[in-house]
């Protein structure tokens, strides 16, 4: 064997096995998903992204949450690479020092303000026992700031989940909640005639940030294929929904089996109409900004304390919409 030829075998060896190492490397690529809280309708999309993202050799591998903050801590202590969170929980997190960045929004503000139908205007929901998610939450920001708006004071009650405020609710252990829309349709249609919307925030405040994707700074520097990969296939999903409509309620039912079948129709078409899956990954600077802003005004951040450029990362999410183009 001649010299040559023995370099040329060892390179080829190394070729192949470079080849290998790398294709088994990207088939064991895994994920660390935090969410905020159990799986709802709004994380639908997110689920059937994950579902083509392992076609694809990436496996994203959802942890489940009971509160917005263990999700956030997840994050930051490298216990999960990207999670969802409301977008005031990580912008605080910003402000306290933690190197966090949104990449992109997982859903819009969909939150509207139930009330029993005696309460006619929100001057009423004086002295009234009003429940939020809890602390540095879109919910405590939105009822933060209507307390501030129409000048009232509330007694303030902390009860996580939308759901269950919604039965608490229904119960009469709360006066008005912020609910979800999918709770906000259970609750009309359980108790028909005695509740209604007092406050639709989704309406009210277009612009706010909904529940936000983000990972550590450091994470969306060297894993920024990933990163794009997973946003593609989340914003695949938001235009596929936007499209065909009948995607949600095919899919609600297999990827949340505990969800009433009667809400699915109503849920996914109030869904469509406040255009709660951004087909763009909502986390522009104009949102973001208008964003801070408000919760500056809802006395959640202090003022100036936390700028756009240091609370969002939208390189990545700017790469995907070069290659699969804005609508």
């Amino acid at each position: 064997m001649t010299k040559a030829f023995a370099r040329s075998s060892v390179l080829l060896l190394m070729l192949t096995l470079g080849f290998l190492w790398g294709a088994e490397a990207q088939a064991q690529k895994k994920v660390r998903f935090a969410y905020p809280s159990s799986a709802d309708m709004g994380d639908i999309p997110s689920l059937l992204a994950w579902e083509q993202l392992k076609k694809q050799g990436i496996e994203v591998i959802p942890t489940f949450f009971p509160k917005t903050d263990l999700a956030v801590h997840a994050v930051v202590a490298g216990e999960a690479d990207i999670g969802s969170a409301a977008g005031i929980a990580v912008i605080k997190a910003v402000e306290s020092g933690m190197n966090l960045r949104i990449i992109g929004e997982q859903v819009r503000n969909e939150w509207q303000l139930v009330t029993p139908v005696s309460l006619k205007e929100p001057k009423q929901l004086d002295g009234k026992r009003v429940g939020y998610h809890g602390p540095i939450t879109v919910t405590e920001a939105l009822v933060k700031w209507m307390a501030n708006h129409y000048k009232i004071t509330p007694t303030w009650m902390i009860i996580p989940g939308s759901d269950v405020r919604a039965e608490a609710l229904m119960r009469g252990q709360l006066d008005a909640t912020p609910a979800e829309i999918g709770d906000v349709l259970n609750i009309l249609q359980a108790k028909p005639g005695q509740f209604h919307i007092l406050i639709s925030y989704a309406k009210v405040f277009p612009q706010l940030i909904g529940s936000m994707y983000f990972a550590r700074a450091d994470y969306v520097q060297k894993n920024a294929a990933t990163v794009e990969s997973v946003l593609e296939a989340i914003l695949n999903a938001h235009r596929s929904a936007e499209e065909r409509p009948g995607l949600v309620k095919e899919n609600a039912l297999r990827l949340l089996p505990e969800t009433k079948p009667a809400l699915i129709d109503a849920t996914a078409a109030t869904y469509k109409e406040l255009r709660i899956w951004d087909v763009n990954g909502g986390a522009g600077k104009e949102r973001g900004e208008a964003s801070i802003k408000f919760f500056e005004e809802a006395g959640l951040l202090k003022k100036g304390a936390v700028s756009f450029q240091q609370a969002f990362d939208t390189g990545p999410l700017d790469k995907v919409l070069d290659k699969i183009g804005r609508k």
